[in-house]
């Protein structure tokens, strides 16, 4: 199947399911029980606002 389609679609498809899997993968993991959101710059914030 993938033989009949032209190099620039095939590279089309391979970007887009590796993007597709990305998504799943990230949705699948913030859904966690135990997800902590660990943002830098939110704890960077934080650090500044603790210290004023």
């Amino acid at each position: 199947m993938l033989e009949s389609l032209d190099p620039f679609q095939q590279l089309l498809l391979g970007v887009s399911s590796v993007g597709v899997l990305m998504i799943v993968l990230v949705i699948f993991l913030t859904a966690s029980p135990n997800f902590e959101n660990t943002d830098r710059l939110k704890k960077i914030l934080d650090f500044f606002e603790k210290n004023k």
